[in-house]
């Protein structure tokens, strides 16, 4: 019985390694990947990413490859590449000839969510018409009466369906200056939402059913830095007789980041 027992718990360990080798990636991987984000090619922030990393442990490779969403890009010499293409994954490969070691992924992928609300003008209490997003990236639906969210609400929903930042409320729910783009094309095809700077986004802006837009959180209300947060959004619905508007979003986490690919 006991000898059984070592076999198993020798497994487990054994198990636990090899779980942990794979999540720092393969031997002779580059170790030691970060990003940080940086300007896009035109100047813009939130357009770019800085990938470093450092040489494996084990081995010396010919160069290495960073993929964007499984694509790679021209293979660099050095211990750091850029990243301009929208995407949710990134990962670093040190080639050995015709060989390949991969580091673990790095996932920036936008979080999905969706919620529905009412303009301020609907009558009904259990209506709410305003809306924020928590850390982890989901959008929770809150009422304006009461105050008891205020400092949670980063848009609410005009009497004549316009999304708005909580700021150009009557008072104010509070001081952030969060804002809206108009975006072209589709949902799933918009990888990134449009650079600030640009006169662009506005604290105040006309809904229509079906469109697509860029959201910037901004809640220093200093303009853009490293800790605001960008969300792609469509309108999925516009009840006009109930006042209902229905979104669906991509909120991406990393902050400072433009990106908005799932």
């Amino acid at each position: 019985m006991k000898k059984w027992v070592s076999i198993a718990l020798l497994a487990v360990v054994a198990t636990m390694i090899l779980g942990m080798q794979g999540c720092n990636g393969e031997e002779g991987a580059p170790t030691n990947v970060n990003i940080s984000i940086v300007n896009d090619n035109e100047g813009n922030p939130g357009g770019g990413i800085h990938v470093t990393w450092s040489a494996p442990t084990e081995g010396t490779p010919d160069e290495y490859v960073v993929y964007v969403d499984g694509v790679a890009q021209v293979a660099v010499e050095t211990l750091e590449d850029y990243v301009y293409t929208p995407c949710a994954e990134i990962q670093v490969a040190a080639v050995y000839g015709s060989t390949e070691k991969t580091a673990s992924p790095i996932d920036i992928g936008a979080v999905a969510s969706t919620v529905s609300v009412w303009s301020v003008s609907d009558p009904d209490p259990n209506h709410q018409s305003a809306f924020g997003f928590g850390s982890g990236g989901s959008a929770t639906a809150y009422a304006i009466t009461g105050g008891l969210h205020n400092n949670d609400i980063d848009f609410y929903i005009t009497s004549d369906i316009r999304i708005a930042s909580g700021s150009d409320h009557i008072p104010p729910l509070n001081t952030k200056e969060n804002s809206a783009s108009e975006e072209t094309g589709t949902f799933d095809a918009l990888g990134i939402v449009s650079p600030t700077g640009q006169n662009l986004y506005f604290t105040n802006l006309s809904l229509t059913n079906g469109g697509i837009y860029g959201l910037w959180l901004d809640p220093n209300a200093n303009g853009y830095d490293a800790s605001d947060n960008f969300i792609k959004a469509q309108v999925t619905g516009i009840d006009v007789a109930t006042e209902k508007v229905d979104f669906k979003f991509a909120y991406q986490t990393e902050a400072g980041l433009r990106f908005v690919v799932e």
